[in-house]
């Protein structure tokens, strides 16, 4: 009997030692602590978001540009011939010609957007510097100036423009009809104070060809898409001393321009 009492005193001893059990917790929530979202933080989330998504979209519509920009452009739409001599008399002006032949050949215009024939020059050299002195009006007369030339392009480009359904936007005539298109047809430029614009308002994409061959220059406009401009016509009426060029799309008359000469 006196060794179990002082045996029973140890184990109760021991016993009281013990440490209480550890309270019951779910898997993987050991370390979880839980921290209430800010407003500030919120407000930094919602505005990543924001930008992630508008630079997805702009990316997407950079995209579909590239695609009709890279599109094949195999529908004519309409075009315009002019003729012009080939003696070598006119080897300053015929060379004027080609390079603003050049300079807009191969542009595309996306929908909506506005063409400049000045801009289209400027952007591919120094027209001050490119180009010849050739025969160019002036004032009501002939005289010999850098650039000569280049408002037979412009106008071509403006009768394949009015055939095309472009929506022209800032034209001029000439001081003094010209030879090769009627009276009232005719677009003028000069740089740094006359300009000839028109702008693409159809759905699709258009591209300009410019082509100069044994006297005839021909300007064409092309799509990626099947345009219907069969219903368009230009007429022509004198009032005075004034020439008046309507297109009419139909029976609606959607441009008109008049032309003084003196």
């Amino acid at each position: 009997m006196d060794l179990i009492i002082p045996a029973l005193v140890a184990s109760l001893a021991l016993g009281s030692l013990t440490a209480p059990a550890a309270p019951t917790t779910s898997p993987g929530q050991e370390n979880l602590i839980v921290f209430e979202q800010t407003a500030e933080e919120k407000a930094r989330l919602e505005a990543e978001a924001a930008a992630k998504a508008e630079a997805e979209e702009k990316a997407a519509q950079q995209a579909a540009l590239e695609a009709m920009r890279n599109g094949d452009y195999q529908y004519d739409i309409a075009s315009y011939t002019t003729h012009y001599s080939t003696s070598s008399a006119n080897a300053n002006r015929n060379y004027n010609m080609q390079l603003a032949c050049n300079a807009i050949n191969g542009v595309i215009l996306m929908p909506g957007e506005e063409f400049s024939y000045n801009d289209a020059l400027f952007a591919v050299g120094d027209p001050y510097q490119d180009y010849l002195p050739a025969g160019a009006y002036a004032n009501g007369e002939v005289v010999d100036a850098i650039g000569g030339g280049i408002c037979q392009v412009s106008t071509t480009l403006f009768d394949a423009a009015l055939y095309s359904g472009m929506t022209i936007t800032n034209r001029r005539n000439h001081s003094m009809p010209v030879g090769y298109v009627p009276k009232g047809m005719d677009a003028t430029v000069s740089w740094g104070s006359i300009d000839f614009c028109f702008r693409n308002d159809y759905d699709a994409p258009v591209k300009i060809e410019a082509t100069m061959n044994q006297g005839t220059l021909k300007i064409r406009f092309l799509s990626t898409e099947k345009l219907d401009v069969s219903d368009i016509r230009l007429e022509v009426t004198q009032q005075g001393g004034a020439y008046v060029l309507t297109r009419y799309r139909g029976d609606v008359a959607d441009y008109t321009t008049t032309s003084r000469y003196r």
